[in-house]
């Protein structure tokens, strides 16, 4: 007797029987009661529960939606960074406000689950002993609407990130004139 192996392959959206190194196509997704009637990505809207999330047309909608201690809180960071930004722009980057320098860095702020963050990428190792009272996850730091950033580190972090945008910036032109 030969053994008889059933497999459930998700991207091919089939169920197939092994016998003896030949792949027999068996039924086709929909066919199956053991496989999904709903288009795939339907189903898995389904089970990411908040996904697709809402994106908002502007910083302003972004931060007006949400409740008015966290809202004031971004205002705060996003005055902060623009004050320290000349020429800085805000805009709805990855789905978050986010503010797009003169030299084409940018710095990201935004509303998560029990708390607000500020997308610095790796400006922040600058200022850990500034940052020890925050968690920091990654090149993230989080911080509540109670517990916020001080306006001068804000500043800070903006002109580091803009700084170490402009390195990269100079070091690709150096790369590519050789």
């Amino acid at each position: 007797m030969l053994a008889v192996a059933v497999v459930f392959c998700r991207s091919a959206g089939a169920v197939a029987q092994l016998v003896e190194r030949d792949i027999r196509i068996v039924e086709v997704r929909g066919s199956n009661p053991l496989s999904s009637t709903k288009p795939l990505a339907v189903q898995e809207i389904a089970m990411a529960g908040t996904w697709p999330r809402h994106t908002a047309p502007s910083v302003s909608a972004y931060i007006d939606a949400l409740p008015l201690p966290e809202a004031k809180a971004l205002r705060r960071l996003r005055d902060a960074i623009l004050s320290a930004a000349p020429g800085g722009t805000e805009e709805i980057s990855y789905r978050v406000p986010a503010v797009k320098f003169s030299n084409g860095g940018r710095i990201h702020f935004g509303a998560r689950r029990g708390g607000l963050s500020l997308y610095a990428g790796y400006a922040f190792q600058l200022f850990t002993k500034e940052l020890a009272d925050f968690a920091v996850v990654g090149t993230t730091i989080h911080f509540t609407a109670d517990h916020q950033l001080p306006i001068a580190l804000i500043k800070r972090i903006t002109r580091a990130t803009i700084a170490r945008h402009d390195e990269r910036v100079a070091a690709r032109a150096k790369k590519k004139a050789r």
